[in-house]
């Protein structure tokens, strides 16, 4: 087997039995990014399979690193192999939704889809893909397994990230970690964003984790590396923003689904147990074939992107958390603003079938702050300033309308029909509104503006120019 970053990929007996599982087969059709990122044609094409072999290999060779018994190395590379089996399709934007509607974590799915406590499908007998269960627990089940003594439960709570596995920081940490590790260079690389595939940085970083009494910490002789994927991680997002046809094209795939979710009447209903279905199934035999969803997602994979208004960047805590409970009032808010100053027409608002304007987010996952030290020489090093990074995200909001109308306005007793178009104040004004409102709580400024919000990088280049 074959990987575009590590070349050959070779894996123990007990990893080959588990890499037909339906489970895992299901994420070659669940991709990397949350779209069809058309700015980025080869990131489209990487699949989550892929990604979980490239973070099941890295796992490997840390395991060999930190010198872990056959046990806990078995068990680590399959909580790795088995870490994004309950991502959902379009994978965050429709999590988004799901946590909003059901208080779905993914999380929590994952642990109970390892453990076969799902509940909703019946046990261990769950059906996740083309009607059949995870494979793991057959073989787990083994006689050369059970004599590993290899722990279900355990894997379960390392996918998962449970804080009670000392391992668990190697998959889900606060700072580098296995998994985002292959998906920085996996993505960048696929981006064409960087100069090299990125293979040999993630090796070398694998090999970045000790032990020191009981807690994994950053072997101090990596920092270069470590500094080499927090840039590449920096630039990788930066460019993510900058593509602004994305945005858009993700919001109206989040509002697609949510509209079905929303629709009572729908003969195939999407629910919390959705997250199981992949890319195409639910684009081809739910979202085109309901009325409401399937003009939005023909002008996704037609090319044809909403109009965007503007970007705006929101900062306080839990900022991401509340914009994605509150999107409904601001799009509310700011369909409203909009109808109003460019005069649509009633006619016209009922010619769609989503708001005037849809709102989405992206979390501001830049300039991630290590707080875990380093060890260099037996002695601790600091990686990161003690002082706090304000979260951020960015609030993007879209119209399936130009962003110009005639409108009828009145000048000395007359009606003349003029031009109006959405300008640079008008979101200004959008700002006051918000500020006042919904958002009254956190600091609003234009991505992009003369604040220079939009970059942590050298490059001037930008999409988002003419804002």
């Amino acid at each position: 087997m074959f990987d575009r970053l590590y070349k050959e990929l070779k894996f123990p007996t007990v990893i080959n039995e588990l890499l037909d599982c339906p489970g895992l087969l299901r994420l070659r059709d669940v991709r990397m990014a949350n779209n069809q990122f058309v700015a980025f044609p080869s990131f489209a094409t990487v699949t989550r399979y892929e990604h979980s072999l490239g973070v099941c290999f890295l796992a490997g060779i840390c395991a060999d690193t930190l010198k872990l018994d056959e046990k806990d190395t078995i068990e680590l590379m399959i909580a790795c192999l088995y870490h994004d089996v309950g991502t959902p399709p379009f994978a965050h934007a429709m999590e988004e939704v799901l946590q909003v509607k059901f208080g779905f974590d993914h999380e929590i799915n994952l642990k109970n889809l390892i453990m076969g406590t799902t509940g909703e499908f019946d046990g261990d007998m769950a059906q996740i893909y083309q009607g059949e269960g995870l494979k793991i627990k057959s073989v787990c089940q083994s006689k050369r397994v059970r004599d590993l003594g290899i722990d279900i439960h355990r894997i379960a709570k390392l996918a998962a990230g449970d804080r009670s596995e000392y391992l668990s920081p190697l998959i889900n940490g606060s700072g580098i970690d296995l998994d985002n590790i292959d998906n920085i260079f996996r993505a960048s690389s696929a981006m064409g964003i960087i100069p090299t595939d990125g293979g040999d940085i993630a090796i070398s970083l694998a090999k970045s984790f000790i032990i020191d009494g009981g807690k994994i910490k950053y072997n101090g002789l990596y920092l270069s590396e470590i500094n080499e994927w927090r840039r590449v991680r920096d630039i990788q997002y930066t460019a993510i923003f900058e593509s602004v046809e994305d945005f858009s094209y993700q919001t109206m795939i989040k509002k697609a689904i949510l509209m079905l979710l929303e629709d009572d009447d729908q003969t195939q209903k999407l629910n919390i147990n959705s997250w199981k279905l992949t890319d195409s199934s639910i684009t081809h035999e739910y979202l085109l074939e309901h009325a409401k969803s399937r003009d939005i997602i023909r002008r996704v994979l037609l090319c044809r992107p909403f109009t965007c208004l503007g970007i705006l960047y929101i900062q306080g805590e839990c900022v991401a958390q509340y914009l994605n409970s509150h999107l409904q009032e601001i799009e509310d808010e700011v369909s409203n603003y909009f109808v109003s100053t460019l005069g649509i027409t009633a006619k016209k608002i009922a010619s769609i079938n989503t708001n005037v304007v849809v709102a989405n987010f992206f979390p501001d996952k830049r300039k991630r702050q290590f707080k875990d030290k380093a060890v260099l020489w037996g002695k601790e090093v600091k990686i990161d300033s003690s002082v706090e990074v304000v979260q951020g995200a960015l609030l993007g909001l879209f119209t399936p309308f130009s962003n110009s109308n005639f409108k009828s306005i009145q000048k000395n007793n007359t009606f003349e029909r003029k031009i109006v178009s959405f300008r640079k104040n008008n979101l200004e004004d959008i700002i006051n509104i918000l500020s006042k409102g919904i958002l009254a709580k956190f600091e609003i400024s234009r991505y992009g503006g003369e604040d220079n919000r939009k970059s942590y990088t050298d490059t001037e280049s930008s999409q988002l120019g003419f804002f």
